[in-house]
């Protein structure tokens, strides 16, 4: 369950927000009139749940909603309940507490124009009637009520028999105003764990259950918290084992006592060969705890200690615990002999790889160790015949593949050192079929949905034949399909017949030792009524157009159109075209190739017997454009002539138009001959260097464009290089950046400050401006927590009728840069536009987040506008040559717990509903550790 806070009620389902608008040159329209209440009469006494009516009201561009309140003030001063319907003049209204309230109506016509409010009228809550579910109690939070900024808070509360979810709210008014109330709902379970950033204060917190039919109960019992950077931290945790100094060989468990209040990933464990922690073996944070498993540690007698991390003491300070009271053990120094070897995946499958962990007693000497290794099948599962256990290490993993078998066939590893030895024993398994899927599961009957066999395992020499039979005559799989040898999958498509009714059918898959069954679910198909295209003529090589597809009324589905194309080697388009549930409009993006005259391609879309056409004109490209013009020569900034300075050394320059590079060289001769005491090349106008030698030296700058043509040198200045300072020099202002760099108004953007290097102690305050506040607006600056070298902001835009590019600066220390983001109006079809999705901003987990084996890992990254589907990929190198995961989702999340434990990298792209894929986001380190 993805939840994130909201300031809106959770009753408030929908609550109409209308921006009025009048055309140029046209008279405003009238607002609509105000309803009349219908019942309760005022002044009456209600249980809830109990419904509000009033009359329907007329106007000549029709009612499309009503919008009605809940306030325990007449004059409306704060509102505690607000919804709207899309033309019902009645609503059910529940979850109030016992007490006086009134309750107003306005209607809002087809001009989206908000009419007058209704007179309030007065009510009493006097309880809950029978088709109420009950109010739960609320308990105390746990640990304390004395929180910190970013700690976790976990609340618990008595369940509701008659509740399907409950809803939490919090506030910083015991009154819980829609506008300044916060809330999760959807809960599932009576227990729920969030955290506060901001701001700092003292808050009230309450709870509702919710049954299947929406009906709130009446509010838990109110309790109340305080969020606060100076607030009491909780006593450390204590050693529980091992203490007082036992003998042990490895693995060893530490075991220490919670926190009142854990948090997740909270503590740090150290291990040190001193008392006094000044030679730390190890250093384990962002721990769950209250147990630690350690897997290697060199001989000798060890100290360790545990703290928690409970949020924030300051705006970059962590608030930590005090050290717990310090444990001791001893590793034994006897010779390190195999404790364990075992598989990391168990059941194996013929053609699978997996990791053999390997564990010892003790760490192995400073040189390392080789270890024999030995399979009792070395055919089916070869392995190493020694592997080297690294120095002072006392694990390690080795990856093995299996090979293929006909029946389950045992197989015993033996790993063996210094005489002794360690096995363990699995059972090999043949391959076999694992699933079927079907995507999507519910589409128009007459499209093709996609199958997916998959295999337990790889498929042998030969292949995995699977056979595929359907229960219904209107959908038609492949009698068979053929899984390739080595590979664990083999896609098809399923072809469908047109349906007058909800179809479903259950098409199974068989490779004779195993069956599987997936089901989809067909839908009348609509006929398309139009198909345009934008533009209808467009140049082949790069070329796109945008096709508008049009039904003549809405589904409760989504449809699928075929699409097709009479040149596709010219013309690409989908095979398909959806039109979500709910709308009229779909469109798909076409791309064109290169040709070498005038070329017309007859795009068309088919459903329900009925096909519609259009021509699209691709034309020859146009000559290549006139270069770039050459860019002038850059103006010097820093250092000042004749400066002494100590390296590394931050050379600043100003931007030139049309520079792609700059060039930035450096001599002990004002004329520059060759060779030279060092030419770099650089993406951005300024360069840090050091390595120079100690003496005087002058500098020069000149731009490159695009297609690499030099613009001249700058004037040359001089400078005097001095050895590296004990102190490091100030970082400065690098670069300000925006995320995405064109934004719908409305929709928030990320923006990131990037200094030279990391930021002084107490942070950088680098103020932040927007050309256009009322369009773009940034906060008036942003801190750079110390030793940190980048920070985010959040940017938030406003509603506009035209694209509007804004220019947002950040300066520091005297130096200025500057980005830009576009704002464009929102459109209700997507734009005639081939440009790629977006890249997410990668939100969790954290950069150099630790993971143990076996844990669930859910990664997070930002919504992106237009996406169908994303693309996630985790490797263990940054190039990402060949992915351990790479998975496409419909949600902006994913969960694993079947990663090696190893350093990994992971990366996330969008991708549209015509399968066209964005940019990468950047790219985030973590690691999965014992």
């Amino acid at each position: 369950m993805k939840l994130r806070p909201s300031l809106c009620h959770s009753l408030t389902i929908l609550f109409t927000v209308i921006v009025c608008l009048s055309a140029a040159g046209r008279a405003a329209a009238a607002a609509p009139p105000a309803p009349s209440p219908i019942s309760p009469a005022d002044g009456a006494i209600v249980s809830q749940p109990f419904t509000i009516s009033w009359n329907a009201v007329s106007d000549p561009s029709g009612i499309i909603a009503y919008n009605w309140q809940v306030s325990a003030s007449s004059a409306f001063t704060s509102v505690l309940l607000q919804s709207s319907t899309n033309g019902a003049t009645q609503a059910a209204v529940s979850g109030l507490a016992d007490g006086s309230y009134f309750w107003r109506v306005q209607a809002v016509n087809g001009e989206f124009l908000q009419g007058a409010w209704s007179q309030p009228r007065s009510f009493t809550v006097t309880g809950a009637g029978a088709g109420s579910p009950g109010a739960p109690s609320l308990g105390p939070p746990k640990g304390y009520s004395t929180f910190h900024p970013w700690e976790v808070m976990t609340f618990n509360w008595s369940a509701v028999p008659a509740a399907a979810s409950y809803v939490l709210q919090y506030s910083m008014d015991s009154s819980f105003p829609v506008s300044s109330s916060g809330e999760f709902d959807n809960i599932p379970d009576t227990t729920f764990s969030f955290a506060v950033a901001n701001p700092e204060g003292n808050y009230f917190l309450r709870v509702f259950a919710v049954d299947a039919n929406g009906t709130f109960s009446a509010p838990s019992n109110v309790i109340s918290f305080s969020v606060f950077y100076n607030n009491p931290l909780p006593p450390p945790p204590s050693p529980v084992a091992p203490v007082n100094n036992p003998t042990l060989t490895l693995p060893v468990t530490l075991e220490w006592t919670h926190v009142a209040n854990p948090q997740p990933s909270g503590y740090e464990i150290q291990i040190a060969r001193d008392s006094s922690f000044t030679s730390i073996e190890v250093d384990d944070p962002q721990l769950n705890g209250p147990t630690r498993k350690i897997l290697s540690l060199t001989s000798g007698t060890k100290f360790w200690r545990v703290r928690s991390a409970q949020g924030d003491s300051s705006p970059t300070t962590a608030a930590l615990t005090a050290w717990s009271a310090t444990g001791t053990f001893t590793i034994s120094s006897a010779p390190p002999t195999p404790v364990s070897v075992a598989l990391a995946k168990d059941p194996l499958f013929s053609g699978e790889s997996t990791w053999v962990e390997l564990q010892l007693t003790a760490a192995v000497a400073s040189g390392g160790a080789t270890i024999n290794i030995n399979s009792s099948n070395p055919s089916v599962l070869p392995v190493p015949a020694t592997v080297t256990m690294p120095g002072n290490t006392a694990w390690m993993q080795f990856q093995v593949q299996a090979g293929q078998v006909t029946a389950p066939t045992p197989v015993t590893l033996t790993a063996t050192l210094n005489s002794k030895s360690a096995s363990s024993q699995f059972t090999l398994q043949p391959p076999s079929l694992k699933s079927l899927t079907i995507s999507p599961s519910t589409i128009s009957g007459g499209a093709q949905p996609q199958g997916i066999a998959m295999l337990n395992g790889q498929a042998p020499a030969g292949g995995t034949l699977v056979t595929l039979t359907s229960n219904s005559p209107f959908v038609s799989p492949p009698a068979s399909v053929l899984i390739e040898a080595g590979s664990s999958s083999a896609s098809f498509a399923i072809p469908t017949s047109a349906v007058t009714a909800n179809t479903t059918a259950t098409v199974t898959a068989s490779d004779g030792s195993a069956s599987a069954q997936a089901q989809v679910t067909l839908t009348p198909q609509q006929p398309p009524l139009s198909l345009t295209l934008s533009p209808t003529s467009t140049t082949g090589l790069g070329g796109s157009s945008f096709a508008t597809v049009t039904v003549a009324s809405a589904s409760s589905t989504d449809q699928i159109l075929q699409v097709a194309s009479s040149n596709p080697s010219i013309a690409s388009v989908p095979n398909g075209v959806m039109i979500p549930a709910g709308s009229t409009t779909g469109g798909f993006n076409i791309f064109t190739s290169s040709v070498s005259t005038q070329t017309i391609v007859t795009i068309s879309v088919s459903g329900g017997g009925v096909t519609k056409t259009a021509n699209l004109t691709i034309n020859p490209e146009a000559p290549t454009p006139t270069p770039t013009a050459t860019p002038v020569a850059p103006t010097l900034l820093s250092p000042a002539a004749d400066a002494r300075l100590p390296q590394p050394i931050t050379f600043d320059w100003s931007d030139v138009a049309n520079a792609a590079t700059y060039e930035i060289q450096i001599d002990d001769s004002k004329n520059f001959n060759a060779p030279l005491t060092l030419s770099q090349t650089v993406s951005v106008s300024q360069a840090t260097i050091t390595g120079l030698p100690t003496q005087r030296l002058f500098w020069r700058v000149r731009a490159f464009n695009s297609a690499g043509v030099a613009g001249p040198f700058s004037s040359s200045r001089r400078f005097t290089a001095q050895a590296a300072s004990t102190t490091p020099s100030p970082a400065s202002l690098s670069a300000v950046s925006v995320s995405p760099t064109s934004v719908v108004g409305g929709s928030p953007a990320q923006g990131t400050v990037t200094l030279t290097g990391g930021a002084p102690s107490g942070g950088a305050l680098v103020s932040l401006s927007s050309a256009n506040p009322s369009v773009a607006a940034v906060p008036a600056s942003v801190t750079v927590a110390s030793g940190a070298s980048s920070v985010t902001f959040g940017v938030t835009t406003s509603s506009v009728s035209a694209n509007t590019s804004v220019s947002i600066t950040a300066t520091y220390n005297g130096v200025s840069r500057t980005t830009t983001l576009t704002v464009t109006p929102a459109s209700s079809t997507p734009p005639p536009s081939s440009d790629p999705l977006p890249a997410p901003s990668l939100l969790s987990p954290a950069a150099d987040a630790r993971f143990s084996p076996g844990t669930s890992i859910t990664f997070d990254w930002t919504d992106v506008s237009g996406a169908a589907s994303y693309t996630i990929q985790i490797d263990d190198t940054e190039t990402f040559t060949s992915p351990l995961v790479n998975q496409n989702t419909t949600a902006s999340q994913f969960t694993t717990s079947s990663l090696p434990t190893i350093r990994m990298w992971f990366r996330v792209r969008a991708n549209s509903s015509s399968g066209t894929s964005g940019s990468w986001s950047s790219i985030r380190r973590f690691e999965v550790k014992q």
